[in-house]
């Protein structure tokens, strides 16, 4: 059983800010794999004109800005995030660019519209960071039209593997760091879904990233040890920079192989007798 608690508490904490999600997307920027992770993911979402989309988990709204010239422009669009400093960096971001999308900060497990009113909700590596993702997945369900589709990315148990097993080294990762992160993952993600809806789909997506400087990697890594929850990590940063160091003198680079995948779930379609 997960510490419900610590689940909302470390997404807060991780999120409160734009800062650790910007540091972390820069990471596969180096990647080897050429369409963005973004692209990738709006040529699965295929909006179509007239609908109303719902995004929860917005970020900092790059979704959208990477794919500008795709978003119809009859669309009713709203993005939203639990974070009201993450809400204002996507307001930044997106309203310059003249698209027709609204502002909304929204818990996820508590979706504030009526019934059965969106075509198409949008979760992308959110809900792994929801205390109670039942609840969230039947307010999901309740709001999408019969047939909606619901779009939600995660990553795989195997997602940054080699990384993983560097920081274990240090004794900074274990399966208890694990806690703080609700079920949701490739391998789980059909399963979760299941009891909410139908004709479910899946797709992977992999990049390869090969750091030949030590100035990203840890950029990314400091961004997943935030000093309230592990001070200890403060402690072995020099270490863990010194053993970057000495990995990209003898092999010129570091591996790290990003695992995600995209999840299409239908809501079944409800017959009314006449």
């Amino acid at each position: 059983m997960k510490n419900k608690k610590t689940v909302k508490e470390f997404a807060e904490l991780q999120y409160k800010n734009h800062q650790n999600l910007t540091t972390r997307m820069n990471l596969w920027s180096y990647g080897s794999n050429p369409e963005s992770f973004q692209k990738w993911i709006f040529s699965n979402i295929q909006i179509q004109e007239y609908e109303r989309v719902l995004e929860l988990g917005c970020g900092t709204g790059q979704l959208w800005i990477e794919n500008i010239k795709n978003i119809p422009s009859t669309c009713s669009i709203i993005l939203s995030d639990f974070s009201k400093e993450m809400l204002s960096k996507a307001k930044e971001n997106i309203q310059p660019l003249n698209l027709p999308i609204k502002f909304e900060i929204i818990d996820a497990e508590k979706i504030p519209y009526p019934n059965q009113i969106f075509d198409v909700v949008i979760g992308c590596h959110m809900l792994y960071h929801i205390p109670n993702i039942q609840k969230a997945l039947i307010s999901i369900n309740r709001i999408l039209k019969s047939g909606g589709r619901f779009i939600s990315t995660t990553i795989s148990q195997q997602h940054i593997r080699e990384l993983k097993d560097f920081l274990s080294e240090f004794g900074l990762y274990s399966e208890e760091r694990m806690n703080l992160f609700s079920e949701f993952r490739n391998e789980t993600g059909r399963e979760v879904l299941k009891p909410f809806f139908s004709e479910i789909k899946f797709y992977e997506y992999i990049n390869q990233v090969n750091i030949t400087s030590v100035d990203p990697l840890m950029s990314y890594i400091e961004s997943l040890f935030p000093m309230e929850e592990f001070p200890d990590y403060q402690e072995k940063k020099v270490e863990v920079e010194e053993a970057i160091v000495k990995i990209l003198e003898k092999r010129s680079k570091f591996k790290v192989t990003g695992i995600s995948g995209l999840f299409e779930a239908k809501k079944p379609i409800i017959a009314y007798n006449s």
